[in-house]
């Protein structure tokens, strides 16, 4: 899953900056001191993971740029930011990246497998987009499950994020929840085209009211439901009653995703984990296709992960829902060293 690559608010050795010029920009070195903290965090990792059966893996740092191109895993503007040469082979070659996203590199080792079975599987391996300012290699711990359906993968994979962070000694943990297929459906039913879609929705994250406005006029019936979505937070499964009983007379094909949301709420709710639903303003990457979360520890975003179902598809396997989560490991080590 990619993960949101924040500054520590404290200095610490893994982000501290050198003078002589010598290190390539956006790169870091990692002491001892900040190494024991990484392997803190890969250890509890590795454990937690491993007793749920999640076994580990790595895929290559290169990677064909076409399987992030062609199948449209990610947007214009990420694919902006890869590192891409030609892999050289006497006079031809193959255009090639740096892994700038775990994920669709681990979908890519699943559609090889050939079949559509229930996989859980972990990692923890480097990830490279270009910024102009801040860190380009970013190391991932993550995991994907392959195979498994929403009903019961979202659970245990919301439930996966809370035990990791226990085991660093995280408290006060919370959760955002979304789920990409209900404003699709709602914009479908609009009458919006996927360009158009794509387009309403940036408007909406943009905070532009006017997007509502529009869509209002589209579909009168739904405008106590389209408020719901753009500017209403909900902190219990209740919220999603609301938004079922609102949204469903007009929007009958949000159905699968208000159910999805709900039972995610509802596990949390088990797990004594506080959340938001935010249905209408979760920004997620390109290829989610239904609940979609954030999970913080005192108030610093940990975890991010979602469903994609038909990504193993897209990059030429088997059809099979997918779903998982990664966290910025080095940002979790500075994390527990600011608590330590």
């Amino acid at each position: 899953m990619t993960t949101t690559n924040t500054t520590s608010e404290q200095a610490s050795p893994m982000t501290a900056t050198s003078d002589s010029g010598l290190r390539s920009a956006g790169m870091r070195d990692l002491g001892p001191e900040a190494m024991a903290r990484f392997r803190r965090v890969e250890r509890a990792f590795l454990e937690t993971t491993a007793a749920r059966d999640y076994l580990e893996i790595r895929t290559p740092t290169i990677e064909p740029l076409h399987l992030y191109t062609s199948a449209g895993t990610l947007s214009p503007q990420a694919l902006d930011r890869v590192y891409s040469f030609l892999d050289w082979d006497g006079w031809s070659g193959e255009r090639v990246v740096l892994r700038p996203d775990a994920t669709v590199a681990v979908a890519r080792w699943y559609a090889e497998q050939g079949s559509a079975d229930v996989r859980r599987v972990a990692y923890v391996q480097p990830v490279y987009r270009f910024a102009a300012e801040g860190e380009r290699e970013v190391w991932q711990c993550g995991v994907e499950l392959f195979g498994a359906p929403a009903a019961t993968a979202d659970g245990e994979l919301l439930l996966l994020a809370r035990d990791f962070l226990g085991a660093l000694g995280l408290g006060s943990v919370t959760c955002e929840l979304a789920h990409a297929g209900i404003v699709r459906a709602v914009l479908a039913a609009a009458g919006l085209s996927p360009v158009q879609q794509v387009e309403a929705h940036d408007r909406m994250l943009d905070g532009d009211a006017g997007v509502v406005a529009d869509l209002t006029a589209a579909l009168p019936q739904a405008a106590a439901a389209l408020r719901l979505l753009s500017s209403v937070d909900g902190g219990s499964a209740g919220y999603v009653g609301n938004l079922r009983a609102a949204l469903l007379p007009s929007v009958p094909t949000a159905a699968t995703a208000l159910d999805e949301l709900e039972a995610a709420a509802r596990v949390l709710d088990t797990a004594g984990v506080p959340y938001r639903l935010l249905v209408g303003t979760s920004r997620s990457f390109e290829y989610y296709s239904g609940v979609a979360f954030r999970m913080s520890a005192g108030g610093r975003e940990c975890i991010s992960g979602g469903r994609y179902d038909g990504l193993a598809e897209t990059v030429g396997g088997v059809a099979a829902p997918g779903s998982g989560w990664g966290a910025d490991l080095v940002r979790l080590a500075e994390i527990i060293g600011v608590r330590s």
